[in-house]
Formats: C-alpha cells, sequence, structure tokens
C-alpha cells in the first residue's frame, strides 16, 4: 500500500464495465458534498508505468496533490483514480508519435470503462455537472486530450501533461479551459504532441495555456502537480 498519508482518505474499489472489464480505483469524496452543496468530478489518468491491478501504484507521480486540504476547502471535488489493466492504454496509439486519428482510433476498452465509471459516479454521489475535469501524464496525457475530444461538452475543464492527441479535432474543445504541460527535452513523448494540440487550438480560436519546460525531460508532473497555482487552477474551473 502507499505510504502516503494522504492515500488513507481514499477508499478502494473495483468497478466492472458492461463488457467485464475490471477497473481497479481509488476515490477520494470531501465530507463536504452533499444535495445542496455538490462537489466537482476529477478524474486522474496516470501513465503507462502504473498500470496493473494493485489499485495503488496510480497514486504516484504526485497524483495525490489533488485531494490536499488547502485547494480542496477552496473548491471540494471528488477525485477518482483509475488504473488502466496490464499491457493495455487510455489511447491505442503509439506515444512515441506525439500524435494520432481519432477517426481511426476506436475508444479503448479501459477509457470506455471509465466513461462507465465517471457516469455511475455522477449518478452515485452529489457531483455538479459543471464541474466535470481531467488530468493525465504520458499515457493519461494522451487519454486527457482522447476524452475531452470524444465528449466535448462534459468537461469543464484539462490539465495534460506530455501527452499528444489529434489536432485535427482541436476545433471541438476550442472552448475548454486547457492547460498543457511538455518538457523540451522529453524522450519518452515527443514535444510536438504539445505543441501540436495547443497551436491547433489558437488557430481554431482557442486561448488554451501551455507551459513548456526549457531542459526538462519526461517528469513534467514535477513542475505541475507541485505548484499549488496549478492544482487550484484545474479545480476552480466551471462550465
Amino acid at each position: 500500500m502507499s505510504s502516503d498519508p494522504r492515500a488513507a482518505n481514499l477508499r478502494t474499489a473495483v468497478f466492472t464495465a458492461k463488457d467485464g472489464l475490471a477497473l481497479p480505483y481509488r476515490l477520494f469524496v470531501p465530507p463536504s458534498c452533499s444535495p445542496d452543496k455538490p462537489c466537482g468530478l476529477l478524474l486522474f489518468l496516470h501513465g503507462a508505468g502504473e498500470r496493473g491491478a494493485d489499485n495503488h501504484v496510480q497514486l504516484k507521480n504526485d497524483a495525490l496533490a489533488f485531494v490536499e486540504p488547502g485547494p480542496q476547502a477552496e473548491s471540494p471535488t471528488i477525485v477518482v483514480y483509475p488504473q488502466c489493466p496490464e499491457a493495455m492504454q487510455w489511447v491505442k496509439a503509439d506515444w512515441k508519435k506525439g500524435s494520432y486519428s481519432l477517426t481511426n482510433t476506436p475508444v479503448s476498452q479501459p477509457m470506455a470503462a471509465v466513461l462507465e465509471l465517471l457516469a455511475w459516479l455522477g449518478a452515485s454521489y452529489a457531483v455538479d455537472p459543471a464541474r466535470i475535469l481531467v488530468t493525465g501524464l504520458s499515457m493519461g496525457g494522451y487519454g486527457t486530450w482522447d476524452i475531452v475530444v470524444r465528449q466535448p461538452t462534459t468537461f469543464a475543464g484539462a490539465l495534460a501533461l506530455c501527452g499528444g492527441g489529434d489536432p485535427s479535432q482541436a476545433a471541438t474543445i476550442r472552448d475548454l479551459p486547457v492547460w498543457a504541460f511538455h518538457g523540451d527535452r522529453d524522450e519518452a513523448v515527443p514535444v510536438r504532441g504539445s505543441r501540436q494540440m495547443i497551436a491547433a487550438l489558437r488557430e481554431a480560436g482557442g486561448s488554451p495555456r501551455y507551459t513548456e519546460a526549457a531542459g526538462h525531460g519526461h517528469d513534467i508532473w514535477t513542475a505541475a502537480y507541485r505548484d499549488p497555482a496549478v492544482v487550484r487552477w484545474l479545480l476552480s474551473q466551471r462550465r
């Protein structure tokens, strides 16, 4: 189990999708959430190294920054951390390429399960539908771009780290508040993945934020998730 004391506040469960896929997940629910005071809902998509079925390794890489008392006090938000099964991906794409064609890439089995899980959480907890949020890193950065394009009217904000997407789909999310981070020396996912998505959003009339860290490699989450201002920015978004 995680040695991080913040993990003690997370519930442990497994969601079974309609197709039978078992999706382990951890869940943080602020005590203030109630029908009179619904909370936001943040989806956290981990990277490739956190795949499996142990239901705790997905809490690595500063993922628990979003359950810190300070940001949560300002913007109470349920946070769900699903774990992608081994040998599967949130998006069936080669992340070394930096981009992919959404039209030629069906929604993956784990991502379909995530969408079912989000729907179930929305029906089971006091969730404000105007405050559905997503963030992810690396494989999860791809997943972040993928899910907001597939569900363009669902999300109120997205924080995509060292990922990539389909620039031709940018117009569908031009009004979505997006903040992308990437290191210019990333050798796992090329920086052009974020550059192309941000450029396409701006060309489509959007106003995304983009932070490119000079001299930084793949672990851009140390720059993003450890910055309380970034965490607060995402949790404060509302449609």
